[in-house]
């Protein structure tokens, strides 16, 4: 009897332990198209991004860490023997957060462009994920194959995932959420790739506030109809 005790206080501790603890990692969003020309402003579109992440306490946060400028490029177009100017823009956010608390099922995204904050707060996504029988190793990591439909936020892409069964912590880059492992890659469409790296492990938990701007808090669909004003 004493020895069934002691195995199930040691289940639980082991239990407490995996959620007990701080994972820091960072995260690469590396679009594989520009504009779709060969010109400088293309380039600058294609140019990575890097986030800090951190996860604890079924909270998670993920910052933009990478200087971000917008650029425009002037452009001259030659027509029936005159010259036109012409610009074109890759507006960038110079911040950017993603903030999950899957206590209270709540995703926020909050980011800064062109000096205006945007402060938008959404129930967290659910995802309808296919297990596919495929496996790679990402940054030493044995990770499987998932596949859905992201259609959060009046999107429609086709998802990749690959997650690692080897950290107990259903999350992942963004709002991509819900597999049964800690979500490594996550491919979107033919356009880009997000990939954590340098994942460090704390066993004591670090406390995430949940992040605010100087702007109100909007629905998705307030902050849509709020950019046709």
């Amino acid at each position: 009897m004493k020895i069934k005790c002691f195995l199930f206080l040691l289940m639980l501790a082991s239990i407490n332990q995996s959620y007990s603890q701080t994972l820091k990692s960072i995260l690469t969003e590396t679009p594989l198209k520009g504009i779709g020309d060969e010109t400088e402003l293309s380039k600058k579109a294609a140019k990575p991004m890097t986030f800090s992440y951190v996860y604890s306490a079924n909270k998670s946060i993920q910052n933009l860490i990478s200087i971000e400028k917008s650029s425009i490029d002037t452009i001259y177009i030659e027509k029936y023997g005159n010259k036109y100017e012409t610009t074109s823009t890759v507006n960038r956010s110079s911040s950017i957060t993603y903030f999950k608390n899957f206590d209270l099922k709540k995703y926020k995204v909050l980011f800064t462009r062109n000096e205006k904050d945007t402060n938008v707060k959404e129930i967290l996504p659910s995802f309808n994920w296919k297990l596919i029988d495929e496996s790679k190793t990402i940054n030493g990591y044995t990770c499987k194959k998932a596949t859905t439909r992201n259609t959060a936020f009046n999107s429609n892409q086709s998802i990749v995932a690959w997650y690692t069964e080897d950290i107990f912590i259903n999350d992942g880059p963004m709002h991509y959420n819900g597999l049964p492992g800690f979500i490594i890659q996550i491919e979107i469409d033919d356009n880009s790739i997000l990939t954590f790296d340098k994942l460090v492990f704390n066993k004591e938990n670090t406390a995430i506030e949940e992040p605010n701007n100087s702007a109100p808090e909007l629905s998705f669909s307030d902050y849509l109809r709020q950019g046709t004003k």
